[in-house]
């Protein structure tokens, strides 16, 4: 892994007194020794001048390139977004455009998936994760379900997630299955009550509308198992033309079948169940 530096490493560094000190250069996770010198740093081969470090802000992380400090992100001309992994209080997120793909102020990443996850309990079988990301679901739903199918069709948020030291057991475990694509179009290659839960996490409807869609609902509705349980993430509740947002989830959800349609503020989502009778 490449070592990553945030703002709270860079500040410990600056104000050391030491010519040693031990930082964490993967978020967290674990402690690395670095050796101070009047003018340099250096981090395990590489010598990177003491002043690269005060140009570090508290919203990005950097990653070493050529014994200099580099933001760990990048603009596509192909999607028209501007990637960042962005530092929180435990997991990072991914922003895209400054849109965060986690809950992050009044929740931490940590916390929000780990409430998404609790939705779907008991986790069993086979779990659907529609929207990989960072892959935070998918591997925590993998420590107790048989297998985790995961998609993500945009390359460079896989991109990041290759850096990311927290999302390592997304391409490590040898129960999630990645694929890459459209899970619009992937889902529809499902045999009919293939999955036992479904976790859809879109991105918000302006990005991707049709994750919103009946059709979409349809396809969730026929692949899950009787007595299966989806977990549909809203976003934060907040009236767009008058309506309150996840009011509509809950229509369609009910349209297409599914029981018991409720949606949950803690976790910020509906909760539904499939039921034949």
């Amino acid at each position: 892994m490449l070592p990553i530096i945030t703002k709270k490493e860079a500040e410990k560094i600056i104000n050391s007194k030491e010519k040693k000190l031990d930082i964490s250069l993967d978020l967290g996770l674990s402690l690395t020794t670095v050796f101070i010198e009047k003018d340099f740093v250096i981090i395990r081969s590489d010598k990177i001048p003491l002043s690269e470090f005060s140009k570090t802000d508290e919203k990005s992380c950097y990653i070493l390139k050529g014994n200099h400090l580099q933001k760990l992100a990048f603009f596509s001309n192909e999607t028209n977004f501007y990637y960042k992994l962005m530092p929180t209080k435990d997991w990072p997120t991914v922003t895209l455009s400054s849109t965060p793909m986690h809950r992050r102020t009044l929740i931490s990443p940590k916390k929000d998936v780990h409430l998404k996850i609790k939705e779907i309990s008991p986790v069993k079988g086979r779990v659907l994760d529609t929207c990989c990301g960072l892959g935070y679901t998918a591997i925590l739903a993998s420590k107790k379900a048989d297998e985790v199918y995961t998609f993500e069709v945009d390359k460079n948020v896989l991109h990041i997630a290759h850096l990311n030291p927290y999302s390592q057991e997304l391409f490590s475990s040898k129960n999630i299955r990645i694929f890459e694509g459209d899970v619009f179009e992937g889902i529809k290659n499902f045999k009919d009550s293939f999955f036992d839960r479904i976790i859809h996490d879109p991105p918000t409807f302006k990005y991707n509308p049709k994750l919103y869609s009946r059709e979409f609902y349809f396809e969730l509705y026929r692949i899950l198992k009787h007595k299966g349980v989806v977990y549909h993430y809203a976003p934060h509740p907040h009236r767009t033309r008058g309506n309150i947002f996840y009011k509509g989830i809950i229509r369609k959800l009910n349209e297409c079948g599914f029981k018991k349609v409720v949606y949950h503020s803690e976790s910020s989502g509906v909760r539904a169940i499939k039921l034949y009778f």
